[in-house]
This record gives structure tokens, sequence and C-alpha cells, in this order.
């Protein structure tokens, strides 16, 4: 032997990850890595979809990443949790999406959020309430 390890003791095993089993956990895994990606990479262009300036507000690029890391971070979650984290992974989304929907209607109440942004950004929220909501039983029972 030359001091080398045989490949299988050195290679990773990779386990091949099923998309959501469900129409609505299929669509709430796009749209998050989709609004996570956008906001990412392009956080000014992904603020003014939102109805939102990025000139009137220079921090919405650094808030807009941060919000894209977090969508990613929840589908990452979505995609890949298995057996009993899987369950709490996707009965977590409904969750975050309606507190999401409850600080998008308190700051436009507040009036730091304008109506065309917080109508379009609340009905995303509430959208993607609905699309958790109706994936959680059947997501979290895949065992993965």
């Amino acid at each position: 032997m030359n001091g080398e390890a045989p490949a299988r003791e050195n290679s990773i095993r990779l386990r091949r990850m099923a998309l959501p089993s469900t129409t609505a956990g299929r669509a709430l895994l796009g749209a998050r890595t989709a609004l996570g990606m956008s906001a990412l990479l392009a956080p000014r262009l992904a603020g003014k979809v939102f109805f939102l300036d990025p000139d009137a507000n220079p921090q919405l690029p650094v808030i807009g990443r941060m919000w894209g890391i977090r969508n990613l971070s929840l589908a990452a979650g979505m995609y890949g949790a298995t057996g009993a984290s899987r369950a709490q992974w996707w009965r977590l989304q409904p969750a975050v999406d309606a507190l999401d929907f409850l600080a998008i209607a308190t700051e436009w109440r507040r009036g730091a959020v304008p109506g065309p942004a917080a109508g379009f950004m609340g009905a995303t929220a509430l959208a993607a309430t609905a699309l958790g909501a109706l994936s959680v039983a059947g997501e979290s029972e895949q065992l993965g």
C-alpha cells in the first residue's frame, strides 16, 4: 500500500432528498427559494418589487439580504429535514408567516410602511401562511 486510504473511507455519501409531496408544499418551497435568492442577490430590486424605496431607505439592502438569508434557511429546513424534525420545520412555516403578517400590519398602522407596500407584503405573508397551513399535515408525515 502507498499509505492512501481506500476511496470508500474518504468519500461522502449524499442522500437524495425528495421534493415536497404536496402541491402547496412545493409552491411554498419554490416561493421561499425565489424570494430568498432575489432578496439576497438583488435587495434593491426586490425592495422595489415590494413597493419599497431603497433610495429613501439606504438600510434596505442590508435588511433585504437578511430577509433573503432567512427565507433560504427556512427553505433548506423544509427541504432537508427528515423524521421528527421534518414535522417541526413544516409546522414552523405558517407560524413564521403569520407573525410576518402581524409585523407588517403593525408597521402599516404606525405609518412606517406605505399602503401599497403593506398590501403586497401582507398578501405575500398571508399566501405563505395559507400554503404552509395547507401543506403541514402532508409534509410532516413524510419521513424523507
